[in-house]
């Protein structure tokens, strides 16, 4: 399952002083300079899907270097679909055609996937997933591989519970993305079984069940993936009070831990920062940037050289924790919303001459694309729809209005959205500045400050 959970003894997504001289000072000097280099390019924005140095690109070069080119997948094992999928919609947020991605000569995923499509869509939130991979490439996910996803994914709707399939955060939320991808209304029932389940503490767990002890207590993953559903679907009841508790789980790193204490790690760094996008806050703001560290950078911190991500603790990048990241780096929400226009021109690859990506907008909590996309807002209790957010700054709501739960203890409070800092312009969506002589220019300057640093030291030693 994509930003799904796995790790030993089945905890999910868990993470398992002096000075120490001049050699490691000049050297912190020269990785911050690097990392300047990407944040900078990232900044600034390549102009072509064919220049591959901004962070989400390299992702998903790494990822095609994974992907098979004899049926098209990205081979992980029994996640094989699941992070197919995510590599799909991950190409299509940085401005990649899903449908033109392959190895060598071989099949493009999507091509896998159709291939699969009864396979991958034989449960509530694979199918739900499978379905934002499908819109996301610009196909038609009522006949896709010879399946009718929509009706497929319907059938394991129970309307007397508001539950999809076995009802747990994931799936619920999987299954939601997917309708609202595919721009279909959404059962109050379902988005009432998401609100009812908020833990006291304004987060949510992965059974999602209220206030469950024990194992199952509230996670930031289970929790952002509820926000982006919730607001996907026009629910804005419970973003404060979960942007709240979210606000006591980050590391004074900037990142994001599965929970408190267990260490930031790059896929649940990446499933808060886009809930926090999806609720219209700003992830560069200064509120969440202890020490002046933002989840961005951490994100793009944690990124390998051959552009992949590993999980802390593993020896090496792998393609299930990396497929999950780019959308986040690319500043996009699930589901992937483009507008009218699709995120990408037909045909754009990593090789070769390619067209410039289309612009995307900036995601925004009160709109989705689609007459039948925003099904009318529930509140907490199910009765009167709940107030949405009007106003906008920079294309994000400019007012949060939703009251906390009643049961939920004091929170700290959340930004104002009206102290929202300019987030910076999408490589996918912007021209202008070659990346690669932002990388020249600031190595050089990397390189006089350490340079710097080293004379200094010298003329120290002979005084």
């Amino acid at each position: 399952m994509r930003r799904g959970h796995s790790g030993k003894g089945g905890v999910p997504f868990a993470a398992w002083g002096a000075d120490m001289g001049r050699t490691r000072r000049v050297a912190a000097l020269a990785t911050t300079g690097a990392t300047g280099a990407a944040l900078l390019a990232f900044a600034i924005g390549t102009g072509s899907a064919a220049t591959q140095v901004d962070p989400a690109s390299r992702a998903i070069e790494y990822l095609q270097g994974q992907q098979s080119g004899s049926d098209g997948s990205i081979p992980v094992g029994p996640s094989t679909d699941s992070v197919s999928e995510a590599y799909a919609i991950g190409a299509a947020a940085a401005g990649y055609d899903p449908n033109a991605l392959r190895h060598g000569a071989g099949p493009s995923v999507m091509a896998y996937l159709a291939a699969h499509a009864a396979a991958a869509c034989a449960a509530a939130g694979a199918c739900g997933e499978l379905l934002q991979a499908v819109a996301a490439a610009g196909l038609n996910p009522a006949s896709f591989g010879g399946v009718d996803l929509l009706t497929t994914l319907n059938g394991f709707y129970t309307a007397a519970t508001g539950v999809f399939g076995d009802g747990e955060a994931f799936t619920e939320t999987l299954a939601i993305q997917g309708l609202v991808a595919a721009h279909q209304p959404v059962p109050a029932a379902a988005l009432g079984h998401l609100v009812a389940a908020q833990d006291s503490d304004g987060g949510w767990d992965f059974k999602l069940i209220k206030n469950d002890t024990g194992f199952d207590t509230s996670d930031t993953n289970s929790t952002a993936m509820v926000l982006m559903a919730l607001d996907a679907a026009g629910v804005h009841s419970r973003d404060r009070s979960a942007l709240a508790w979210l606000h006591t789980q980050q590391d004074g790193d900037g990142g994001f831990p599965y929970q408190a204490g267990s260490g930031s790690d790059p896929d649940s760094t990446a499933l808060v920062l886009q809930a926090l996008l999806a609720t219209g806050q700003n992830p560069n703001a200064p509120v969440w940037a202890p020490g002046g560290h933002t989840p961005l950078a951490e994100l793009v911190a944690t990124q390998n050289g051959n552009g992949g991500f590993a999980f802390p603790g593993n020896p090496a990048p792998d393609a299930f924790t990396t497929a999950q990241v780019p959308p986040a780096l690319e500043r996009a929400v699930d589901p992937l919303a483009c507008g009218s226009a699709r995120c990408f021109q037909p045909g754009a690859t990593l090789n070769g001459p390619s067209p410039t990506p289309t612009p995307r907008p900036t995601p925004s909590p009160t709109h989705r694309p689609g007459p039948s996309a925003t099904p009318r807002p529930v509140s907490a209790t199910g009765g009167s729809p709940s107030p949405v957010p009007t106003g906008s700054v920079l294309g994000v709501a400019a007012s949060l209005t939703p009251q906390p739960t009643s049961s939920a203890p004091a929170t700290p409070a959340v930004p104002s959205p009206s102290a929202r800092a300019p987030i910076a312009t999408s490589p996918a969506s912007a021209g202008g500045f070659p990346a690669a002589a932002v990388y020249v220019i600031a190595a050089l300057a990397a390189a006089i400050v350490v340079a710097g640093v080293a004379v200094g030291a010298r003329r120290r030693r002979r005084a």
